[in-house]
């Protein structure tokens, strides 16, 4: 226990460590124009973007509660926004965001729901987030090619975060419907990675990916049953992702930038892209890559307006979730008594 609670206050370091460093590096020698910035801000729209921001984890917490409640009739919001937010936590301060998803199994099972069927709900809201997910960015693809066109570093990452996550996606409604294609992904693509050593055990990789294809499919199954629950939680997603895309549109807002709603779309666009290429950064919360993109793609703002804008954003953003998830996690009653056995 203490060694995985040292693992994840070393996760906090580091990401507090790179993205201070990213950011000292970004203001360089304009912190006094940095910190007029901020004294000149406007709160009203802080204030919103922090209450719009908020939102991001209530509709977060709607899908858990749709699904849920497949398990658990009882299932309340307040369990299922203590489990999202929690979620949103222990992904901030892991590699590849992985540490959420045992998280929620964990409360899941404190709140009454057992392991087996959680990590049914949470592949029901993977499958649902990353549908809407590929579909949402390949539509700003389609409407901002031309921007990124001009800008062949930016869209070739922006291209390949985008692939990361319509192969995956892909590769799992395929797999899941096809035997075919499951048979070319544990026999072919995996004996290739084992053969190039990326792979250890192929058997019991094999066994695993062949496990939640068949997950996968129940799943999908379930959900294709249940299409008005499907359609809410993918509603939500959209919610949800809108919501994330706009903070720097907020961010410029608040700082007195020169931007107008005309330009909220672009905004939305601009930063789908972050995320699209942090799909594949290992650090946790994308310390530092999310900084760096940022400020290559929001530099019209200006030296001071990219810097004082990319503060505020990230903090929305990420560390607002961060300082919410571990207070809620740390103090909920439910998660933290212990059961007389």
């Amino acid at each position: 226990m203490m060694k995985g609670k040292k693992k994840y206050l070393l996760n906090i370091a580091v990401i507090l460590l790179i993205g201070g460093t990213v950011i000292y590096l970004s203001i360089g020698n304009q912190w006094k124009q940095v910190v007029d910035a901020f004294a000149h801000a406007k709160i009203s729209w802080i204030i919103a973007m922090a209450i719009v921001m908020f939102l991001y984890y209530i509709f977060d917490a709607f899908s858990l509660l749709y699904f849920g409640r497949f398990y658990k009739k009882d299932y309340t919001y307040k369990q299922s926004f203590i489990n999202a937010i929690s979620g949103t936590f222990f992904n901030g301060i892991t590699p590849f965001a992985s540490g959420g998803q045992f998280a929620q199994v964990y409360i899941f099972n404190k709140q009454g729901i057992a392991p087996t069927y959680s990590a049914s709900i949470l592949l029901m809201c993977f499958i649902c987030y990353q549908s809407v997910l590929v579909i949402y960015t390949g539509i700003v693809l389609i409407f901002k090619y031309q921007y990124f066109i001009e800008r062949p570093a930016i869209f070739s990452l922006v291209v390949l975060g985008f692939l990361i996550n319509f192969v995956v996606i892909a590769a799992l409604f395929g797999g899941a419907k096809s035997k075919t294609l499951q048979n070319f992904l544990t026999h072919t693509i995996l004996k290739f990675l084992t053969k190039i050593r990326i792979i250890k055990d192929y058997e019991s990789t094999c066994f695993k990916v062949k496990t939640y294809l068949s997950d996968f499919r129940n799943q999908l199954g379930l959900l294709q049953r249940n299409k008005p629950v499907l359609i809410r939680s993918c509603i939500c997603n959209v919610i949800k992702l809108t919501i994330i895309y706009s903070m720097p549109f907020f961010s410029a807002k608040a700082l007195n930038l020169d931007v107008s709603f005309y330009d909220f779309f672009d905004f939305i666009g601009l930063c789908s892209c972050i995320y699209l290429i942090n799909a594949f950064l290992p650090i946790p919360g994308s310390s530092g890559g999310s900084e760096g993109v940022y400020l290559l793609l929001f530099s019209f703002l200006g030296p001071v307006g990219v810097s004082s804008s990319m503060f505020l954003w990230r903090f929305m953003s990420y560390y607002m979730g961060l300082i919410i998830g571990a207070l809620v996690f740390s103090l909920d009653k439910e998660i933290n008594r212990t059961r007389l056995e």
